[in-house]
């Protein structure tokens, strides 16, 4: 019956976003005795919302991934690649028990958090808590800790992760959303901390406020989705460069690397297009829904939602975030070439959901010159963090991959600190 709860727990409500957010907005829709109609509606558009959010990923990791390829094969790069998904699936199957129970106890005490303290924020995103209870198990039970221990302590600092990521965030995230509506629930919050500290040491220029008289080529460009797919073909065109020769067509099915960087394109966009659609679904019904939990069970709570939800506030800017994130990432993997053995090589698909909200939150407090200075250094410290979480890991057996988002290296570094310190005392 445990086995039965734990994998209904970790690959049932837990394991499927659109699942656990759909419970939730019926939950605040029927504390707020909302008709048979709107019940329906709310929790189904709600479900959709979070699905299409999840498809135009797809779309977009697979457009990434080979984009990634092309980089690996272009520079005849061999490292590690941060990875949470493949980290966690090797997690689940040494301590799948423990990750269920940690997950459990910290929601609890994440409840009772919210409900008792000023911090207000309910966690939404489902696969991060998976994550970050991975990276618990891992090192919690690596340490030689009971089952016991290990849900106890892992639960613990999970339900403080969730409860202060959020908190983190909101300062900067606040001035991107307009107001305290939602916040960030995505375990990135020192990424998105550094960025906003950053921007705020620039201000926006004067163009920037004021309209600029639009003529026919100006029009075009702000059509976002004209210029994802433009920049993600150059992009494409650009590393395919760096290839040898006949290892595009080796590698796509004999396709032209012109042909490619169209396909690739037009992929990418069309995944950002799904994306920023499911965002703008997910939010009109979640929002209102949360309101019922708020009001009755947790008052005052605000929900902390995924980093795509900051994509729509500023398209164009999350774009660009993810290319000088990954290009920060460049920078870093080229220093550790140089110093040392292990290189993280960046990731692309966190480099576009972290680096493109911190991009967002840095342009709308420093302007185009805080987008820039943020989100280079912002891409430099989230891929060179994770050399540090490495040597944690592969104590355990994990050699090729590990954790992507920087909350994930700071706790892994701080806790496996403290696990020494008491070690040793």
């Amino acid at each position: 019956m445990t086995a039965n709860a734990v994998q209904w727990l970790n690959k049932g409500l837990i394991g499927e976003p659109a699942l656990m957010l759909g419970l939730i907005a019926l939950i605040g829709l029927l504390l707020q005795k909302q008709p048979l109609q709107k019940l329906l509606s709310g929790t189904i558009k709600t479900m959709l919302g979070v699905k299409l959010v999840q498809i135009g990923a797809n779309e977009t990791g697979a457009s990434l991934s080979n984009m990634s390829a092309v980089i690996q094969n272009g520079f005849q790069i061999i490292g590690i690649i941060p990875h949470s998904e493949t980290t966690t699936a090797m997690t689940q199957i040494n301590f799948g028990e423990e990750m269920a129970l940690i997950m459990l106890i910290g929601m609890i005490v994440h409840l009772a958090i919210a409900r008792f303290t000023p911090a207000k924020y309910i966690f939404m995103a489902g696969h991060h808590m998976l994550f970050m209870s991975a990276l618990l198990a891992a090192l919690l039970m690596s340490s030689n800790f009971s089952t016991l221990q290990t849900m106890l302590i892992g639960g613990t600092v999970l339900a403080v992760c969730m409860s202060s990521a959020p908190l983190i965030a909101q300062p900067y995230a606040r001035k991107v959303i307009g107001n305290n509506s939602f916040g960030l629930g995505h375990f990135n919050s020192l990424g998105y901390l550094l960025s906003g500290l950053i921007a705020s040491l620039f201000k926006p220029g004067e163009r920037q406020q004021k309209e600029v008289k639009k003529n026919k080529l100006i029009v075009l460009f702000q059509d976002h989705m004209v210029v994802i797919f433009i920049f993600t073909f150059v992009l494409f065109m650009i590393a395919s460069l760096f290839v040898p020769k006949g290892s595009i067509e080796n590698m796509f099915a004999g396709q032209h690397f012109i042909i490619v960087s169209l396909i690739q394109a037009t992929w990418f966009a069309a995944g950002c297009y799904i994306v920023l659609a499911g965002v703008r679904m997910m939010l009109a019904e979640i929002v209102p829904a949360f309101k019922g939990i708020a009001d009755r069970i947790v008052p005052g709570a605000i929900p902390a939602l995924d980093c795509p939800v900051l994509f729509s506030y500023a398209p164009l800017a999350a774009v660009t975030g993810f290319l000088l994130s990954f290009i920060g990432g460049l920078l870093a993997m080229a220093m550790m070439m140089q110093l040392q053995y292990t290189v993280i090589i960046p990731g692309v698909i966190p480099n576009f959901f972290s680096g493109g909200a911190a991009g967002v939150i840095a342009y709308k407090i420093g302007g185009r010159k805080g987008l820039v200075v943020a989100s280079i250094i912002h891409g430099f410290v989230l891929t060179l963090l994770p050399v540090f979480l490495v040597p944690l890991l592969s104590n355990i057996g994990y050699l090729r991959t590990t954790f992507a988002d920087i909350d994930y290296s700071a706790v892994g570094i701080i806790v496996n600190a403290v696990l020494d310190w008491f070690q040793h005392f």
